[in-house]
């Protein structure tokens, strides 16, 4: 075990609860800050570097001019990953796609009508939620109701550092679903 751990068990998590680390000894009540003199390295030094900016792995252009942005909503923050049993889920029962007016307008939308995102990935319905809450050119849908295809929309691109993938930039497109067919 790690010696910043070294203090810890589960049995003395079950009977204490939350200790803080570091906690290097059973009979010590751990640290709340874990650098108070000297950072661990060498000369005791935070050592900090801006990582480069890097544009993302695709961008809007004329076949898919919109940013669609992912995550979570209000009502499902933390809550209805597993099992989706939760009450906070009649809260905010139903999947939409927000966007600025102006893009509403663009693309023939109004609010509640229904609507099919696409993007180079995959495709997604919804229903519009037209305000002003996001800038033009940007459009955003949780990703918390399978049934509406929103995960098939994002693309395979990663974080190179962190491998975290790249669900908050995809380039995608808009229609009215009345038009499918």
């Amino acid at each position: 075990m790690t010696p910043l751990f070294a203090g810890l068990s589960h049995e003395r998590l079950d009977r204490e609860g939350a200790v803080p680390w570091p906690c290097t000894a059973p009979d010590q009540p751990g640290e709340r800050t874990l650098y108070t003199d000297e950072f661990a390295t060498p000369d005791g030094r935070a050592h900090l570097s801006a990582a480069p900016c890097l544009p993302p792995g695709e961008e809007p252009d004329e076949d898919c001019p919109l940013v669609l942005v992912t995550g979570r909503r209000w009502a499902h923050y933390n809550s209805g990953s597993m099992t989706r049993r939760g009450g906070n889920l009649l809260l905010d029962a139903h999947d939409r796609l927000d966007l600025h007016p102006e893009d509403a307008a663009r693309h023939g939308l109004r609010d509640g009508t229904p609507v099919t995102v696409e993007s180079r990935h995959g495709q997604a319905r919804l229903v519009a939620r037209v305000g002003r809450e996001l800038a033009p050119g940007q459009v955003f849908c949780a990703f918390h109701f399978p049934a509406s295809g929103v995960n098939s929309l994002t693309s395979e691109h990663a974080d190179t550092v962190t491998s975290c993938p790249e669900c908050k930039v995809t380039a995608v497109r808009l229609r009215p679903a009345a038009s499918d067919g």
